[in-house]
């Protein structure tokens, strides 16, 4: 079963970290909260490293799918 990058908006406080880092399978929705777009649009260790593990609240997760 694949894993997806899922993002806690009530948690998220804007930081733009993910933003920065993943901009290829993050980017800020209408209300400036981060939002997972392309789930598959880099490889899941790139996402764990550059977002998942640098993300200052925590917000950003794994779902099954």
């Amino acid at each position: 079963m694949a894993r997806r990058p899922w993002v806690d908006k009530e948690q998220c406080i804007s930081c733009g970290i993910c933003v920065a880092n993943c901009p290829q399978v993050f980017r800020f929705d209408a209300h400036g909260k981060s939002e997972c777009y392309d789930p598959a649009g880099a490889e899941e260790e790139v996402i764990r490293t550059q977002a998942v593990e640098l993300c200052p609240v925590s917000c950003i997760g794994w779902e099954e799918r």
